[in-house]
């Protein structure tokens, strides 16, 4: 059912591109227009002076989509989530027809800023519920998560502070299951500090500090209501934590799920090793030898086909030369030094493929199989695209105005740029957005070769779309910029 619901998933990011007509090629994808599906959908962002990529660092993170079967037909539906409009239900009429039921099931959702949504069964009642991770700190938005329960007529009701799972964190994503093995499903709730980045002393890891509202939660379902059993779980419910990917599976083949979070900006990542009580251990320095530095997403499969679940985490490197040479990279000997001091462990900027040893270890093998380098890399997924017996990875990509471009960063450190755009009346903040040089970025598709070698097919498969048109490039400057964007 997994493969059957990730060909869906990108034949779905095929049918919603932005392309207008339909593409007919001999790749293994076949774009589909929204006039041919009927999906049509946009997660469209508005400039505001009080709320943008420069008050808050996650504008540009994008939305969610979950799929699966709500009324037992046999055909998959999908949900679809935006950060500034109605999230979307489209109902799967067959061959590829879709029909918009977003009102009348009563799922678009009241709060702003959606990011992750995911379907499952919550209340064990054999019909797909939906929950949706809200996440922007919007006036007059409570950022409350919403779980819209199935009733099974193709209509919702919104049961989120019911269940106990209104969470009010800065949520990234949810993931359901059954963690201790007693019949029901129980929930991994990804959240992002509330707290800027700037704001940490970095030398003084805070890693045992407890966040109660913006901290990731392990949610236990004792039936009537989830319960949050995070602490005494082992669960980091941190204040340094900047969750974007998180993955379930069972790495130790010992019949129980465990856990793998990415964590963005400084902190590690973690392995969480379900020890089969209730509690979980996190084991990541013991079992890796590196990680990434700002981990983005994440996807947990066997890509050598030999019954271990192997691990692999996106990043933010470059694989072009221009690219490589125009985005910065934060990356350097002294942070390097100062992550490792400070309990931060061993991280570097690229993509990380870790092979389960089958003994508790991994080797990073990355840039052995050639997939080290993506670019602004978003979500992963790791699946048999050909139907040759080995498992592929795709990677999504892209940000609309890369904040990274070290011309854009020269420009907007040079005096005269500073005085144009603060003044007695503050910072004019559609002015330095609006220079924010903007270049789409292909997705990539790793054709697993065999032998740990993966080869990127995305052209040939008709997946190389581009996440945004073209803009226009950025004026240079030739003064020395900061280093520190966020």
């Amino acid at each position: 059912m997994r493969n059957n619901y990730t060909f869906f998933l990108l034949a779905l990011v095929l049918a919603i591109s932005c392309r207008p007509n339909d593409k007919a090629a001999d790749s293994v994808f076949t774009q589909l227009s929204p006039r041919r599906t009927g999906m049509k959908f946009e997660n469209k962002l508005k400039f505001i002076k009080d709320f943008n990529i420069y008050t808050y660092r996650n504008f540009y993170n994008g939305g969610g989509v979950a799929m699966g079967d709500i009324n037992d037909d046999g055909l998959i539906d999908v949900y679809l989530t935006a950060n500034m409009g109605d999230n979307k239900l489209f109902l799967n009429k067959g061959n590829f027809e879709f029909e918009d039921i977003t009102d009348k099931a009563g799922v678009a959702g009241k709060q702003g800023w959606s990011t992750g949504v995911s379907m499952a069964d919550v209340n064990g009642d054999g019909r797909l519920d939906i929950y949706v991770c809200n996440s922007g700190d919007v006036e007059g938005d409570n950022k409350k998560n919403e779980l819209f329960i199935n009733n099974g007529d193709l209509t919702f009701s919104e049961k989120a502070e019911t269940f106990g799972l209104a969470d009010q964190g800065f949520s990234t994503h949810a993931v359901f299951f059954d963690y201790d093995k007693d019949g029901d499903l129980d929930m991994y709730l990804l959240n992002n500090s509330y707290r800027a980045i700037g704001s940490f002393d970095l030398r003084k890891n805070e890693r045992e500090k407890r966040d109660p509202e913006g901290g990731d939660k392990l949610f236990r379902n004792d039936g009537a209501r989830f319960v949050d059993v995070s602490e005494q779980a082992g669960i980091y419910g941190s204040i340094i934590g900047f969750g974007l990917g998180v993955t379930v599976g069972d790495v130790n083949q010992d019949g129980w799920l465990d856990i793998y979070v990415s964590n963005d900006f400084f902190e590690r990542d973690y392995l969480y090793i379900n020890k089969g009580d209730g509690t979980f251990s996190e084991q990541l320095e013991q079992q890796m030898g590196s990680i990434s530095a700002a981990s983005m997403g994440a996807d947990m499969a066997d890509i050598n086909n030999d019954g271990w679940a192997d691990i692999f985490v996106t990043e933010m490197l470059p694989q072009p030369n221009e690219r490589l040479k125009t985005a910065t990279t934060f990356d350097s000997w002294n942070r390097f030094q100062l992550s490792q001091q400070s309990g931060y462990f061993h991280q570097y900027t690229r993509n990380m493929l870790q092979l389960n040893n089958g003994d508790d270890t991994y080797s990073e093998i990355g840039r052995l199989a050639g997939v080290e380098a993506t670019d602004w890399s978003w979500g992963a997924l790791i699946f048999d695209m050909d139907n040759d017996g080995l498992k592929d990875i795709f990677v999504a990509n892209g940000i609309f105005q890369d904040l990274t471009n070290q011309d854009y960063l020269n420009f907007i450190a040079n005096e005269e740029t500073k005085r144009s755009i603060i003044t007695q009346n503050g910072v004019d903040y559609k002015k330095l957005i609006d220079a924010i040089p903007s270049a789409p970025v292909s997705n990539y598709a790793f054709h697993n070769e065999g032998g740990l070698k993966f080869a990127n097919k995305a052209k040939e498969w008709g997946l190389d779309l581009p996440s945004f048109p073209t803009a226009r490039p950025m004026a240079t400057s030739t003064t020395t910029a900061t280093s520190t964007w966020w």
